[in-house]
C-alpha cells in the first residue's frame, strides 16, 4: 500500500491526474479580421477536440572523428500544423470566421497576399483541473488558418453535431502558466512577437470564463437529440 500512496501522491503533488476532456482554447485573430473579440470568444467556446503540440531536436551525425559516430543538436523542429475539431452552428459562423481570416490572407477580389505580420496571431491552449482551473498550458505563436476541412451532411446523422476540421500553422511554441505568462522568459521566443497587437488581456482577466462550461453542455446533449 506504500507504493500506490505513493504514486497517488506523486499526481496530489502536481494537481491530480490530467484528464484529457479537460482543457480551454483561446483563439485571437488579427485585429484587422475581426475588430472586436466576440467571434473569438465563439470561436474559441466550439473547439470539440485539439491537440497539444510537440517539440523535436533536428539532429545531425558528427563523422569527423575516430571511432563512432555520434548525433549532435543542430536546431529545433515542431510539427508546423495543429489541428482543430469545431462544433458547428446552423448558420456555420465558425466557418465565415476561418474563411475570413483565409480571405484577409489571401484576397479573392484581387488574388494579392496580405503581409505575413499582418495575418498571424497566437493560440493559447490550456490544461484545466477537475475545479476548470487553469493549471498549465502552452502558446503558439504566428498561427493562422491553412485548411478548413468540408462538412458532412448524411440522413443518418438526425441526433448528431456538425463537426469541422481546421488545420492551423504555427511556427513555435513555449510553455505558459495559468495567467499566460511564460514559464521561463529564456524558453520564450520574443523575435516571433514582433509587429503583433495583443487584443487580449490574459494576465488581467479572463474573457474566456465559460469555455469549459459551453463545451461540458455540448458534451452531455451531443448525439442525444440536439440541445
Amino acid at each position: 500500500m506504500a507504493v500506490l500512496d505513493d504514486f497517488i501522491g506523486k499526481f496530489n503533488k502536481y494537481g491530480g491526474a490530467a484528464r484529457p476532456n479537460r482543457f480551454e482554447v483561446e483563439i485571437i485573430c488579427p485585429f484587422a479580421v475581426f475588430p472586436s473579440l466576440e467571434e473569438d470568444r465563439h470561436a474559441s467556446f466550439m473547439v470539440k477536440s485539439t491537440d497539444f503540440p510537440g517539440k523535436n531536436l533536428r539532429t545531425v551525425p558528427n563523422e569527423n572523428i575516430y571511432g563512432p559516430s555520434f548525433q549532435m543538436a543542430q536546431g529545433v523542429t515542431y510539427a508546423e500544423t495543429i489541428q482543430m475539431t469545431f462544433f458547428v452552428t446552423a448558420q456555420m459562423e465558425e466557418r465565415k470566421y476561418f474563411e475570413t481570416w483565409m480571405n484577409y490572407i489571401y484576397k479573392p477580389d484581387t488574388y494579392n497576399l496580405e503581409y505575413y505580420n499582418n495575418y498571424k496571431a497566437s493560440i493559447s491552449i490550456w490544461q484545466l483541473d477537475m475545479q476548470d482551473k487553469r493549471t498549465a498550458g502552452i502558446k503558439l505563436l504566428d498561427c493562422y488558418p491553412k485548411t478548413v476541412g468540408p462538412l458532412e451532411f448524411s440522413h443518418d446523422s438526425a441526433s448528431s453535431i456538425s463537426e469541422m476540421s481546421v488545420e492551423m500553422v504555427f511556427k513555435e511554441l513555449y510553455m505558459i502558466d495559468s495567467n499566460g505568462n511564460a514559464n521561463d522568459d529564456r524558453n520564450n521566443p520574443t523575435s516571433s512577437n514582433r509587429g503583433v497587437v495583443d487584443r487580449g488581456s490574459p494576465n488581467t482577466q479572463n474573457p474566456f470564463a465559460q469555455v469549459q462550461a459551453v463545451r461540458d453542455r455540448f458534451r452531455r446533449f451531443n448525439g442525444r437529440g440536439g440541445l
